[in-house]
């Protein structure tokens, strides 16, 4: 697999957050989203670059960071255009470890997870996955009946606002404000900020 970097921090957004994670950034993604010029992961948009790990050699890696029962966030890039994710994910369990998926939800994910995040760049209808424990959006000032599209027919656990960080700061309050917007509604969406920036972790 082609691997952008691999880090042992805390999660720091959304319902996972503080919790200890050996984290697996993937090489490549070919998502068009609309926050792709702003990604805060630019370096691991090409698919040329990166380091090359089979799947055991990840799986290692996680399992000497975290431990048994341990968990370890495949994240991007977009990691389910890695050709060999089916296996990395495989890995993971076979090394007794909890697996949290992150993708933008334009592919369906095959192989069993323990916890999906999505963090949608299209409107839910052109999404593949539809189902997660979580759905985290970005927000970049997406219209009401966009983000109640994504209420109503995505199914998750939990539906997170972000706000979207641009040259060092971030609309933290017109986030909220849209938060305290949709919960008025009757849409139980709640604020997920980025932690690990404020905190000043990787």
């Amino acid at each position: 697999m082609n691997i952008s970097e691999l880090f042992h921090s805390i999660q720091g957004e959304g319902h996972l957050t503080g919790k200890p994670m050996f984290f697996i950034r993937t090489q490549g993604c070919s998502v068009k989203c609309p926050i792709r010029e702003v990604c805060d992961q630019p370096e691991s948009l090409g698919f040329k670059g990166g380091t090359r790990y089979t799947p055991a050699e990840l799986a290692a890696l996680a399992l000497a960071a975290v431990g048994p029962r341990g968990w370890v966030s495949i994240t991007g890039g977009e990691p389910l255009e890695q050709s060999d994710f089916d296996e990395l994910v495989i890995a993971c369990r076979q090394a007794d470890l909890f697996i949290n998926v992150q993708t933008s939800g334009l592919k369906r994910v095959n192989a069993p997870w323990d916890w999906c995040t999505v963090s949608p760049k299209a409107p839910v209808a052109q999404l593949q996955l539809l189902f997660a424990q979580e759905l985290k959006v970005v927000f970049t000032g997406q219209s009401l009946a966009v983000l109640t599209d994504y209420y109503q027919q995505f199914s998750a656990s939990n539906y997170y606002l972000q706000p979207c960080w641009r040259d060092g700061g971030c609309n933290t309050q017109e986030t909220l404000d849209k938060v305290y917007e949709l919960n008025r509604l009757g849409m139980q969406w709640e604020f997920s900020a980025q932690w690990h920036k404020y905190l000043g972790v990787r």
